[in-house]
């Protein structure tokens, strides 16, 4: 039977968990720096990425709640009153989860409202501090989400749990700064003539470009790593739900590449207008949304592992998956391939991005 509540709930936290990682690594290593450059008012554009960042930490409060008590009413528990619901969570990994994660999500709103109570260069300075604090409180989030995923419960080693993680922030570092991108971009359509707007888009685009690119080579280079894990044989990525979120999820991210090209090429174009790269930001962004939706779902989802059940000769017993190692072997290959590709498209947009003027 299918938890209805899970995927919503999951939804809600890893698209929370994207802003609260993503936002401060796309405002301090992309948009702020070019906002000084530039010589616009970093205070200003600061304003609104931290309302952003509020919101985002308040969602994943929410969804953290929410998760917790999707994964505990199926379990249909008789516990009785306040003190035995207050062992449970002492006592149960999903509790502990809730703790550590509530706590996480506390601590990062607390900073950001303290900042949000400062003015002027007090702000900003202050402003630089807890957006990484939160950063940091985000990411600490994914480990206890990776810590508990489905490769950390077949219990295959570390290498897989740590793909996990990888792949969470990898979507972060994409998808959270693209929304970072658009975020600045509206702020920079109502404090700034046209002409400086879009010299400031552009830029930020063409500094973005290796990092959202990272992002979705790393993505995609994990994803098929834990697909090889996960995915037994090349029968269930049709004949399973969760092997069918998989190609879903591989369609949107080649839609992404498509989308990732395009807003390259606009904000390489001299010709291109403020409004036709904040479309495109609009577009990739929802995209983004979609991918984590998609992975809300394929969490929730069990993979569809066949176990094999063996009793050696002393009595003990031995349960292997059964799994196609050829078709494993093959999704590992292209894995590395894909991290092969993405470095080096990564070194040669590193190498021709922006050091202080818009080409």
């Amino acid at each position: 039977m299918v938890n209805v509540l899970e995927p919503p709930a999951r939804a809600a936290l890893y698209l929370a968990l994207m802003l609260v990682v993503g936002m401060p690594i796309g405002a301090l290593g992309i948009v702020l720096p070019t906002l000084r450059w530039l010589g616009l008012s970093i205070a200003d554009a600061l304003t609104p990425l931290l309302r952003w960042m509020r919101g985002a930490v308040i969602l994943m409060l929410l969804g953290t709640l929410a998760l917790f008590i999707a994964q505990v009413v199926p379990l249909e528990l008789e516990l009785e009153g306040l003190e035995g619901w207050l062992e449970f969570i002492r006592l149960s990994l999903l509790g502990q989860m809730l703790i550590a994660r509530l706590g996480l999500g506390l601590l990062a709103l607390l900073a950001l409202l303290l900042v949000g109570r400062l003015t002027g260069a007090t702000q900003t300075k202050s402003g630089f501090i807890m957006m990484t604090a939160c950063a940091l409180a985000g990411l600490a989030a994914y480990a206890t989400l990776a810590s508990t995923s489905h490769s950390a419960a077949m219990d295959v080693g570390f290498v897989p749990v740590l793909a996990d993680f990888a792949h969470l922030l990898a979507g972060a570092l994409w998808g959270g700064g693209v929304i970072t991108l658009l975020a600045t971009s509206q702020h920079l359509h109502q404090a700034a003539d046209s002409a400086t707007a879009l010299a400031a888009i552009r830029m930020m685009g063409q500094r973005f470009s290796p990092l959202g690119l990272l992002g979705v080579a790393l993505a995609a280079g994990t994803g098929l790593a834990l697909s090889s894990v996960h995915v037994p044989d090349a029968e269930s990525l049709g004949d399973s739900l969760y092997g069918q979120l998989v190609l879903l999820k591989l369609g949107l991210v080649i839609v992404v590449m498509a989308m990732g090209a395009a807003l390259r090429r606009a904000v390489y174009q001299r010709s291109a207008t403020s409004q036709g790269i904040q479309r495109l930001l609009i577009i990739e962004a929802l995209i983004a949304c979609s991918i984590f939706l998609s992975a809300a779902l394929l969490t929730s989802t069990a993979p569809p592992h066949e176990m094999i059940v063996h009793q050696m000769d002393d009595g003990s017993i031995h349960v292997m998956n059964k799994a196609d190692s050829d078709f494993q072997r093959l999704l590992s290959a292209i894995a590395l391939a894909v991290f092969a590709a993405g470095a080096f498209a990564v070194a040669l947009e590193w190498r021709n991005r922006p050091k202080g003027s818009v080409k």
